[in-house]
């Protein structure tokens, strides 16, 4: 049976996003990404490998991307969605997931993807 793991430390509520009040940002463009975002831009596509090499290339994750923006991890049993909470749960300890995935094919992290969606997103 499949389960969908969430991060919590991830979930934010829209209005606390929209209520930043820091000069000169653009709350909108630094939170509330999520992968579906990449796939709607064309910066990540439906079943695209992701990987996430840990301790010095000793340890390799590897994830596919499903079409609803969530990852299924290698065991085809663990469905996160989050990067974050993926890559916490196969750590056992807390990794910002953004900058640890990377997309096999090019070996770009999920955080340089999500900046150029904001980058995108500002012009």
């Amino acid at each position: 049976m499949m389960h969908l793991y969430i991060d919590a430390a991830e979930t934010l509520s829209r209005e606390a996003v929209l209520t930043s009040d820091r000069p000169g940002s653009s709350p909108l463009r630094w939170a509330g990404t999520v992968l579906r975002d990449l796939m709607s831009a064309d910066l990540l596509t439906y079943g695209e490998e992701l990987v996430w090499e840990r301790c010095a290339g000793e340890v390799r994750h590897t994830a596919r991307l499903r079409i609803d923006g969530t990852f299924l991890l290698a065991d085809g049993e663990r469905v996160f969605a989050t990067p974050s909470a993926a890559a916490t749960a196969l750590s056992g300890k807390h990794h910002h997931g953004w900058s640890a995935w990377r997309r096999t094919s090019d070996g770009r992290s999920l955080a340089d993807l999500r900046a150029d969606l904001r980058t995108r997103r500002d012009r």
